[in-house]
């Protein structure tokens, strides 16, 4: 049985993307696991190499914050989790991650006031159909629009 992938990071398109995971593990008993990257190639051009490993730092503790938080919204479902954080370029990373894991399903949050492209070419999109051709693994866009929807339609 593979595994539900939940690539996070921060903003409403990650919450989003978590509460998907979250609701497709519980619906089809599969594992989960969230996973952030620090790509530490971001910083190369903008940051002296004094700061550059205090940078490193700072992100890889965002990013143990932000899969705590994922974690317990998890609990809050009561779903158990698992969390990992990698170092390296985002989709090299995802790509090798979900191939480790042999995952089934990777989750990915847009970033806020992206919108479906009908010729998926926005970077989301993109990077969506990379990972897919180098893995096989379905990959899935979930918009912070659509858990809004969802949320405001369930409160009626």
């Amino acid at each position: 049985m593979g595994s539900i992938v939940c690539a996070t990071r921060g903003g409403e398109g990650s919450r989003a993307a978590q509460l998907a995971a979250i609701a497709r593990a519980k619906a089809s008993d599969k594992p989960l696991i969230f996973l952030y990257v620090v790509d530490p190639h971001s910083l190369d051009d903008e940051v002296d190499d004094n700061l550059r490993d205090a940078l490193l730092a700072e992100l890889n503790w965002m990013g143990e914050t932000l899969l705590r938080i994922a974690q317990k919204r998890a609990d809050a479902a009561y779903l158990g989790t698992e969390v990992r954080i990698r170092r390296g370029n985002v989709r090299e990373e995802i790509v090798r991650f979900v191939k480790d894991v042999k995952a089934d399903t990777l989750i990915l949050g847009a970033p806020r006031g992206t919108t479906a492209n009908v010729f998926g070419d926005d970077a989301i999109e993109r990077l969506a159909e990379s990972i897919r051709q180098q893995t096989a693994v379905t990959v899935e866009i979930i918009r912070p629009d659509r858990i809004k929807i969802k949320s405001e339609q369930s409160k009626r």
